[in-house]
């Protein structure tokens, strides 16, 4: 689907036109071969690059064709990271993605503010949000995590599957915000922004590196509540192996004394009438010797 937008410095909203015009905002959305085709032929671009702009596995990066700059960026969308494409072209801007990012809604109903015609300050802001939205998914996986390390003690293993998925998310945001600084850092050499912009691109530089951080400090936290929770069920197995031994020896001797007097042949005492006072005693002494034995030993 490819849609056209624009909105000058003296107009108030952005409107949608019929068709292309110098200084609009290209919006491609899942677009098919064709049309990616159409696109590249229509507008002198890379064919290839615009096809990889649906890439859900492309990381960010620069290409630079001609006087086209071809800027890859991941975007969040229900929690799930996609790869767009925003293309600054001398007469326009254009971008591409397999999945609407939900912010895009917002520019189209003018609840965000862009000027199309103001090619790299539209870029800053598509940037700027993409930023924002990094940041609160980031910041909300921080703090399930955090929540999960103050109940160590109580984690079950569905809390475990839960910090298996903030892991993955968090290995997933390493890697974005790894490949947007040196995204940002090939923006600022290789784009001629005007020194307010640039200013601003230095901050979103700034801010992915201490998302990078952030994100680094709360794998390693979760790295530690796993050896924490492997400690604790080690010594939980140990203790359950401990006692069923302990059980089991105590069975033991009465089972084997009880075996030796359930023998048809002749046995000390069989003819007494208190013999069965007396192998209970015996049992009862030894269990408790076995018990008191146990105790010195800190085993019990």
């Amino acid at each position: 689907m490819i849609k056209y937008f624009k909105k000058t410095i003296n107009e108030r909203d952005l409107k949608e036109l019929p068709n292309f015009e110098v200084g609009c905002w290209i919006n491609v959305i899942n677009p098919s071969l064709k049309e990616l085709k159409k696109l590249a032929t229509d507008y002198d671009l890379d064919f290839d690059l615009l096809e990889e702009g649906i890439d859900e596995y492309e990381l960010p990066r620069l290409d630079i064709e001609d006087d086209s700059k071809y800027i890859f960026i991941k975007t969040i969308s229900k929690k799930k990271l996609n790869t767009l494409l925003i293309v600054i072209a001398e007469k326009f801007i254009l971008t591409i993605t397999k999945e609407e990012p939900d912010f895009f809604k917002k520019i189209v109903n003018n609840q965000i503010k862009i000027t199309t015609t103001q090619k790299l300050k539209s870029l800053i802001k598509i940037l700027s949000i993409i930023n924002d939205e990094f940041e609160k998914r980031t910041t909300d996986i921080v703090r399930k995590v955090q929540r999960k390390k103050t109940t160590t003690t109580k984690l079950k293993a569905a809390d475990m599957e839960n910090l298996l998925e903030y892991e993955d998310a968090l290995n997933n945001l390493v890697s974005t915000y790894y490949y947007k600084s040196t995204l940002y850092e090939k923006l600022i050499k290789k784009i001629k922004f005007y020194e307010d912009d640039k200013d601003e691109i230095e901050d979103l530089l700034v801010d992915s590196n201490q998302g990078l951080n952030l994100c680094r400090i709360s794998l390693k936290s979760i790295s530690n509540i796993r050896n924490y929770y492997s400690i604790i069920i080690t010594n939980n197995l140990n203790k359950t192996i401990k006692i069923l031994t302990i059980f089991t020896i105590l069975i033991s001797i009465p089972a084997a004394i009880s075996g030796i007097y359930g023998m048809n042949i002749g046995l000390p005492l069989q003819q007494d009438p208190f013999a069965f006072a007396y192998v209970l005693g015996i049992i009862t002494l030894i269990i408790v010797s076995f018990i008191i034995f146990l105790r010195k030993k800190d085993v019990l």
